[in-house]
């Protein structure tokens, strides 16, 4: 009986870390151009962000947030140990600042939510080696 590498769980998380790392980039990106977008956060009847009212000071920070999930992503793909650390820790902070958005869009953030927790998930229980080396060993 052939054991499981995990290879396939591995290119989950390297996939979806990098796919919302692209919309927390989006997002970050609409919040710093377009604050009218973002209704109900700033100063309307959705609530206040955590640590910072200002919607563009948020939206920085959850750009930047999102190009390290990106590059973590990449980490993970080439089988670097160090984007597995990167990508669960993350992950999961990740987690926290999309329960900063939950009151104003509660589906999206719980998507996203449940992603990190997968992501977490694929790299903690089948993350060690690299998606690259699973690879070339089937070859």
């Amino acid at each position: 009986m052939e054991e499981s590498t995990g290879a396939g769980w591995k290119q989950f998380a390297g996939i979806m870390i990098v796919i919302v790392g692209a919309m927390n980039i989006f997002d970050g990106l609409v919040a710093i151009t377009d604050t009218g977008y973002l209704k109900g956060i700033s100063g309307g009847s959705g609530g206040q962000l955590p640590a910072t009212n200002n919607l563009k000071t948020w939206g920085w920070v959850v750009l930047i947030w999102g190009a390290i999930l990106i590059f973590s992503g990449f980490l993970i793909f080439i089988g670097n140990i160090f984007g597995r650390f990167i990508g669960v820790v993350a992950a999961g902070l990740n987690a926290l600042l999309q329960l900063a958005f939950l009151p104003h869009y509660p589906f999206w953030s719980f998507t996203m939510i449940v992603i990190d927790v997968l992501v977490i998930y694929a790299l903690v229980v089948h993350g060690g080696g690299g998606v690259r080396d699973d690879w070339s060993a089937n070859a």
